[in-house]
């Protein structure tokens, strides 16, 4: 290699690690942050996505999936098909941002695009940002007790109109006299739980260094959310087998040990109380996880496509119904999509996760966590959060000194990564 091409080849790697680090913040330090109106705002994660598209196409650096592609079209036609069958009940906003989120799916970066060791490299950028939002979380949670501002916990007014991001968000949310800690930076209690809920299992899964695991858990605990503990619980499953129980065994023996320990202190009854919500119809839990399934088996097959197809983009908060319900990715997939469109979105997504030697706990708590504990469906900063992690990766991405260490791709793997597109 001469020196012209290695200079041009760092040249290309810095610009691709510049796109990849500016799509991770925008998808966390910039949530709040979009270019539009109040009723509708292109969301900064979703124009850096496409800016590194962009710098990847012009360093050479970006790859096509042609699995994934074949699926991305797929659900295209499934989402026209619904636009046109379910008429002006349809919302062709709703359809466009779909397509448009999903449209970077079928990309993923070359071999060595980032670094020597692609994935090891990208994933000490998010432990590096997840340090510093833990930290940010702790001090917000028990700076509130000596500073009353309002910012502490919600910056928007400090963001100009014509750069804020649309949406409602439920920024500020008291326990009893206090405020959950939502890192500062987060629209949400509960994303920011996410968040802590897979630094832990990414610093369990491979440094295992214990100041960091208490920072990170500490940080979960304040926010008293139960996204992150399902999160937790979830990525604690993986892989299944029979040491399965035993992990589950030991993560609620620290947990009881945690809440002897802090209970009182922290008031974290709140969290366990929470339990309980799933009986209460106007509970978040029950609006959350029981109301979509209601609304989901009554009115699935209401027309001879709907079932299969779905009632059409945009419909699902278009139905009136006599409880409360939220629309959480499955439910939304499978109402204004229905079971064709529920299957290759799903499909799509799970393929952007097929990264062999990367743990399988922080793949299964991206999946789950995507299809299960919000509604991400339409969510730019959710996706992108896994594309940048993820999706986006090469197919040879690894993370080393793990605690279920796994092999270097095989020759199967190999040539399902040359199907992928990843040696074109």
């Amino acid at each position: 290699m001469t020196r012209h091409s290695q200079i041009a080849d760092d040249t290309a790697r810095k610009a691709t690690r510049f796109g990849m680090v500016l799509l991770l913040l925008s998808a966390t330090v910039f949530q709040r942050f979009g270019l539009g109106s109040a009723d509708f705002a292109l969301s900064f994660s979703l124009i850096s996505v496409y800016l590194l598209l962009v710098i990847a196409a012009l360093a050479g650096s970006l790859s096509v999936s042609k699995t994934r592609s074949l699926l991305y079209l797929a659900g295209v036609g499934v989402a026209l098909t619904s636009f046109l069958f379910n008429g002006q009940r349809s919302s062709f906003p709703s359809l466009l941002l779909l397509l448009l989120i999903y449209l970077p799916f079928v990309f993923l970066l070359k071999e060595h695009s980032l670094a020597e060791s692609d994935g090891e490299w990208l994933w000490q950028q998010f432990s590096r940002l997840a340090l510093f939002f833990a930290c940010c979380g702790i001090f917000q949670f028990f700076a509130q007790f000596v500073i009353h501002s309002p910012l502490l916990f919600d910056i928007t007014s400090l963001v100009p109109e014509a750069l804020r991001n649309s949406g409602t968000f439920n920024t500020v949310i008291s326990v009893g006299s206090v405020n959950k800690a939502n890192g500062f930076f987060f629209r949400e209690p509960s994303g920011f739980s996410f968040f802590m809920a897979l630094a832990l299992l990414s610093e369990a899964v491979t440094q295992r260094r214990l100041p960091r695991l208490a920072c990170y858990g500490l940080a979960l605990l304040l926010t008293y959310s139960g996204t992150g503990i399902l999160v937790l619980l979830i990525g604690t499953c993986y892989p299944l087998g029979r040491k399965t129980v035993l992990r589950l065994g030991a993560v609620a023996c620290v947990g009881a040990l945690v809440f002897g320990l802090l209970g009182d202190s922290l008031n974290l009854s709140v969290t366990v109380d929470r339990l309980g919500e799933f009986d209460n119809a106007r509970s978040s839990g029950y609006i959350r996880y029981i109301a979509p399934g209601r609304l989901v088996a009554e009115l699935l097959d209401s027309d001879s496509w709907s079932a299969w197809v779905g009632h059409g983009p945009g419909t699902i908060f278009r139905t009136v119904r006599e409880y409360e319900f939220h629309d959480p990715t499955w439910a939304k997939l499978l109402f204004e999509y229905g079971l064709l469109g529920f299957l290759l979105f799903v499909a799509l997504f799970a393929f952007a996760l097929r990264r062999t030697a990367i743990p399988m706990q922080l793949r299964a708590s991206l999946f789950w966590a995507w299809l299960v504990t919000g509604g991400h469906l339409l969510s730019p900063e959710q996706n992108y959060l896994t594309l940048a992690l993820m999706g986006l990766l090469p197919l040879s991405a690894r993370l080393s000194d793990t605690a279920n260490p796994e092999p270097s791709l095989s020759e199967d793997d190999q040539l399902v990564a040359a199907d992928e597109g990843l040696h074109a």
